[in-house]
């Protein structure tokens, strides 16, 4: 795709204040059907009514004395759960009723027409979206790959000379889960949560809903590069052009362009200033010692057996070196490497325990006999969504793993997970609470853990490695609380 008449310059964002370089990033635009979000609207008596009905409450007069209100109320929140789709007679949930108790808010059903935004040089769809008709820039003219673009309205307009990165590769068209992907991206960024939409699992049924309309077009998206450590190393960065979250998957876009672009090298050379590289280097020297400093005070906590668990030990030095730098996003690291502790240590426990199910395959059946054994094993309560999941039959991920755990330690007192929950009586909601942290923390409206809640997360996946693995764990009560 070379720069012509046929690419449009699209202007998303205006220029930052301060010092800053504007390029011209290439990207293949495609118009499609989606379903483009999610719509936190649900108010808390609605969202408690979902949680306790996908819990197992089957009657009205149970939900009103659960929650102290009125019955006539309930039934009017009820049938609004109703409209919306959510919950179906019997105060049964619907799929997406279950699929809104499971994210914590409510998906949008309705498609609409959007723009999506390819990389020519990987083909991945960028995790943006527009709605609306994009602002465009006027080109003035160009020389070679330095474009002059003027953009504002008649006497406030302004131009600025940029560079237009190659563009030339054609990759093939993106599936209707990179759409899907792509939308739920933007979601997120907009919504103040960092992280990577391919963490979701898009249902076939909501992929089949994906209509691309037209052929693709050629575009340039206006890039602003800063001066700033986004925690890559690279001592800059890219705001974002489409003014939503944080422009770091567009710095990774650009960054991965400068080995085969000595323009784009050059430009970031020059605005970056001489010593850019070497504080490149140091700060990547520094990252190394930390991290190795970090390996280090995990092997001197659970002794040299980590090491033969290469994967827990990455994991739990992720954690140490998350709580020395103690940023926002280190803070969202250490939840992220607690989590996934368990999802490296479970799935190996239980297939050396296989799991025995109940007999009974009725889910309340089902859901009433895991709470009890989870009792007998010395569990002080199961939260309602893993209560919900044990009426099921076997599923994936950390909730099908623990509840499998559960399963496989009843009757069976030597049991890793049965002496686990024994010496941690709160294990099955620490999980839980972890799970909501890692999925949450980072909302604008929540911020990021607090200091008491990351020190018991830490504490948590310690134990999960002592326990579960068989190792012994040296982490005191001084070290636990501080």
């Amino acid at each position: 795709m070379s720069f012509d008449r046929r690419a449009s310059v699209f202007q998303l964002s205006a220029p930052p204040q301060g010092h800053y370089r504007p390029v011209l990033l290439p990207v293949w635009v495609y118009q499609a059907m989606a379903p483009t979000g999610f719509s936190r609207t649900l108010d808390t008596f609605q969202m408690v009514v979902l949680r306790l009905c996908a819990a197992g409450v089957r009657d009205i007069g149970e939900l009103s004395g659960l929650i102290g209100l009125d019955g006539s109320l309930c039934r009017t929140v009820v049938a609004r759960l109703m409209e919306r789709g959510l919950m179906g007679s019997g105060l049964k949930l619907t799929e997406a009723g279950r699929d809104t108790v499971r994210l914590g808010e409510v998906a949008e059903t309705e498609p609409r027409l959007i723009r999506v935004f390819q990389d020519p040089g990987t083909g991945a769809l960028l995790p943006r979206m527009l709605m609306a008709d994009p602002v465009r820039a006027d080109v003035r003219g160009y020389r070679g790959r330095q474009v002059t673009i003027q953009f504002g309205t008649a006497g406030a307009s302004r131009e600025l000379n940029t560079l237009a990165l190659d563009g030339d590769a054609e990759p093939m068209r993106p599936s209707e889960r990179d759409v899907l992907e792509a939308c739920r991206g933007h979601d997120m960024a907009a919504r103040g949560i960092r992280g990577s939409a391919r963490n979701t699992r898009p249902t076939a049924g909501a992929s089949q809903r994906i209509g691309f309309h037209g052929s693709r077009t050629p575009a340039y998206l206006v890039c602003y590069l800063i001066a700033d450590d986004d925690g890559s190393g690279r001592m800059w960065t890219v705001l974002d052009p489409f003014a939503v979250g944080d422009g770091r998957v567009f710095a990774d876009v650009l960054a991965a362009r400068v080995e085969r672009e000595p323009d784009l090298a050059r430009l970031i050379e020059t605005f970056a200033g001489p010593d850019r590289r070497d504080r490149v280097f140091a700060a990547r020297r520094a990252d190394r010692e930390l991290a190795e400093d970090a390996r280090a005070d995990v092997v001197a906590t659970l002794g040299e057996q980590i090491r033969e668990h290469p994967e827990v030990l990455a994991h739990l030095a992720d954690i140490e070196l998350a709580r020395v730098k103690d940023t926002p996003r280190e803070r969202e690291n250490l939840v992220r490497n607690a989590i996934r502790v368990f999802e490296c240590i479970l799935p190996g426990l239980n297939e050396k325990y296989p799991a025995s199910l109940p007999p009974s395959n009725v889910s309340e059946v089902r859901q009433r006999e895991f709470v009890l054994t989870a009792q007998r094993l010395g569990a002080l309560s199961v939260p309602p969504e893993m209560r919900h999941h044990s009426g099921s039959g076997p599923r994936g991920g950390l909730a099908g793993d623990v509840i499998k755990a559960v399963w496989a330690a009843r009757g069976n007192p030597d049991h890793p997970f049965a002496m686990f929950i024994r010496h941690r009586p709160a294990l099955l909601e620490d999980l839980e609470r972890s799970r909501i942290l890692r999925n949450n923390a980072t909302h604008a409206s929540v911020g990021p853990p607090a200091s008491d809640e990351l020190e018991n997360i830490r504490t948590l996946a310690y134990e999960a490695a002592a326990h579960l693995l068989g190792i012994e764990c040296r982490l005191t009560g001084h070290e636990k609380a501080n």
